[in-house]
C-alpha cells in the first residue's frame, strides 16, 4: 500500500498496525517482560486474521526474502528464525489441530493429551501460532471454536515452555484469558483505541481506489486529491472495521458512477449499511441483495455451486428468481468470491461470502434460521437424481448432514446407507456428534461406532461400504448390512 509512517514503509500485505506488529515481534524475539501468549481478537471484519498472515510472513524465512525488511519500521520485523507451527483452524477439528501439531514436531504420541505431554519434554520453548479459530470445524453450527478453545488452546497455554499466538473471537477470548495466571497473556483487541489504526483505514481505502493496484478510471480514482478525501471519507465512516471500508470502496466501484459520494451518510459505518447502501446505489431493494446472499450466509464447507445455489435461492423465495439471478452480478459483486476448486475432477465454480462477517450479517436477519435450513435441506434432496446418493453433487451428498442439523432434521435423514456410504465421513461424523445419541436411531449408531475408521483411512466409497455392511451386521441390522450390497459397488 502505499504511503509512510514515521519515515518507513508500511508493511504491504497489512498496510499499517505497526503497534500491534511491534507488540507481535517483541512476542517473537522472546524480549524480556512479554507474555508467553499474545491473543488477537476483534469485532467482525476487524482484520484479525489478515494482520496473522501478514505477520506470519515475516516469520517464514523464505518468504521474507520477497519482503522490503530494510523499508520497514525495525522494531516490526522479528529476527530470522525457524517458522513457527501453524496449525490453521479454518474447517478443523479440536482433535486434527492437535495431530497437525504433532506432525510438525515428530511426536510420537498415541493419544491427544500425550501430545501436549511431549510438547512439555521437548527442550527449549516451542513456538505456535493458531489462527482462523473462528473457521474450525468441517461443519459450521457444531461449536468447534468453543471445543478448539478449550481442548486446545487452553492445555497449549498451559505447558510452560509453549510460546503461544492465536486469535479468538471476542466472547471465546474473555473465558480463554479468564482460564490462565494473571501475567501469561496479553490481549490485543483490535478495535480498542490503543490498538485501532484509522489512518491504515485511510490508507487501505486510498489503495483499494487506485488505478495502479487495479481500480477502474474514474474522476475520483485518477485524482490524487480526491483519490485521498474519499478515502479519508470512507475511512472515518468505518471507525475500526477494514471490511467495512473494503466493502464500502468495491460498492462505489461497481456502481461505475463517475462521481463519487458527497454525502458521508451514503458511506457505510458497519457491514450491514454496507449491504444496504449498495442495493440502494443500483437502484435495488436490500432485502433482494439479503435474499440472494442467504443460501451462501447458510452454506458449508467451501461455498456453493452455482446451480445450486440458484435452486437454494428460489427454495428460500418460495418461486422462480431467475429473472432476479440473471442480472444480479454487480448487486452480489462486492459480496461475493468465486472459486474453482481441484480435487473432484469436475471443473465447477464455487460461490463463497467474502468474509463470515457477511455471513453472520446475513443469518442475524433472517426471521427464522432454522425454517430456512428446512427449506434448503428439501432443495437439496430433490437435487439428488434417482435418490441415487452416487450421483449427487459433492456439495450435496458431503454437506447436506450440516443442513439438517441446524433445521433439526438430521435425525430423520440417518437411514440411508447410500448416504452413509457416499458422503464425506469427517463432516458427516462431525454432524452426527452433535446429536444427542438417544436421538439417534440404531443405523446412525452404528455409522457413528465406525467413523473413525473411515476418517482415519480416507477409505473410497466401495471400502466404507464393505466396512459399514459389516458394522451393520455385527450391529444386528441385516436389512442395512443387505442394502450395502444394493448400492452397485464391488464389495472386497
Amino acid at each position: 500500500m502505499a504511503g509512510a509512517t514515521g519515515g518507513y514503509a508500511p508493511h504491504p500485505y497489512i498496510g499499517g498496525r505497526t503497534p500491534v506488529l511491534r507488540t507481535l515481534a517483541a512476542w517473537r524475539t522472546q524480549w524480556p517482560g512479554t507474555p508467553r501468549v499474545l491473543v488477537l481478537t476483534g469485532n467482525p471484519g476487524s482484520g484479525r486474521s489478515h494482520l496473522l498472515t501478514g505477520f506470519l510472513m515475516l516469520c517464514d524465512p523464505e518468504y521474507r526474502k520477497r519482503l522490503p525488511l530494510d523499508d520497514l519500521d525495525p522494531s516490526t520485523v522479528p529476527p530470522e528464525l525457524a517458522a513457527p507451527a501453524g496449525p490453521g483452524a479454518a474447517g478443523m477439528t479440536a482433535a486434527q489441530v492437535v495431530w497437525l501439531l504433532a506432525d510438525h514436531f515428530g511426536l510420537e504420541a498415541d493419544d491427544v493429551s500425550d501430545v501436549f505431554t511431549e510438547l512439555a519434554a521437548l527442550a527449549g520453548p516451542v513456538t505456535v501460532v493458531v489462527p482462523d479459530v473462528d473457521r474450525a470445524g468441517p461443519v459450521r453450527t457444531t461449536g468447534e471454536p468453543a471445543r478448539l478453545t478449550r481442548e486446545v488452546l487452553k492445555p497449549l497455554a498451559a505447558v510452560e515452555t509453549v510460546r503461544l499466538l492465536t486469535e479468538i473471537p471476542r466472547q471465546l477470548a474473555e473465558e480463554f484469558v479468564a482460564s490462565l495466571p494473571a501475567g501469561t497473556v496479553q490481549v490485543i483487541d483490535l478495535d480498542a483505541p490503543q490498538w485501532a489504526d484509522p489512518q491504515g483505514l485511510v490508507l487501505q481505502a486510498e489503495a483499494l481506489l487506485s488505478p495502479q493496484l487495479g481500480a477502474p478510471e474514474l474522476p475520483f480514482t485518477t485524482s490524487p486529491r480526491a483519490r485521498r478525501s474519499l478515502a479519508e471519507a470512507i475511512g472515518r465512516r468505518a471507525g475500526t472495521n477494514p471490511l467495512t471500508v473494503e466493502l464500502a470502496v468495491q460498492s462505489i466501484l461497481t456502481s461505475a458512477d463517475p462521481v463519487a459520494p458527497h454525502d458521508e451518510t451514503l458511506l457505510p459505518s458497519s457491514i450491514g449499511q454496507a449491504l444496504d447502501l449498495h442495493a440502494r446505489r443500483l437502484g435495488a431493494d436490500p432485502q433482494t441483495l439479503r435474499q440472494l446472499l442467504a443460501p451462501l450466509a447458510l452454506a458449508e464447507g467451501d461455498g456453493l455451486p452455482v446451480d445450486i445455489w440458484a435452486r437454494l435461492v428460489n427454495a428460500l423465495a418460495g418461486k422462480d428468481t431467475s429473472g432476479v439471478i440473471a442480472g444480479s452480478s454487480a448487486l452480489t459483486g462486492p459480496f461475493v468470491q468465486s472459486l474453482q476448486p481441484d480435487g473432484d475432477g469436475r471443473t465447477r465454480t464455487l460461490l463463497q461470502l467474502l468474509h463470515p462477517a457477511i455471513a453472520d450479517e446475513i443469518r442475524a436477519g433472517l426471521p427464522n434460521v432454522r425454517a430456512a435450513q428446512t427449506q434448503i435441506a428439501m432443495a437439496l434432496l430433490e437435487a439428488v437424481p434417482e435418490q441415487d446418493w452416487s450421483k449427487a453433487d459433492p456439495y450435496v451428498r458431503d454437506h447436506i448432514a450440516g443442513h439438517t442439523l441446524e433445521a433439526g432434521l438430521l435425525p430423520q435423514l440417518l437411514t440411508d446407507p447410500g448416504l452413509f456410504v457416499h458422503a464425506d465421513p469427517v463432516p458427516l461424523r462431525a454432524a452426527i456428534e452433535a446429536v444427542p445419541t438417544e436421538e439417534l436411531g440404531a443405523p446412525a449408531r452404528t455409522y457413528l461406532r465406525t467413523a473413525p475408521l473411515l476418517t482415519r483411512t480416507q477409505a473410497p466409497a466401495a471400502l466404507r461400504a464393505a466396512l459399514l455392511e459389516t458394522a451393520f451386521a455385527e450391529d444386528g441390522l441385516p436389512e442395512y448390512a443387505e442394502a450395502a450390497h444394493r448400492l452397485s459397488l464391488d464389495l472386497p
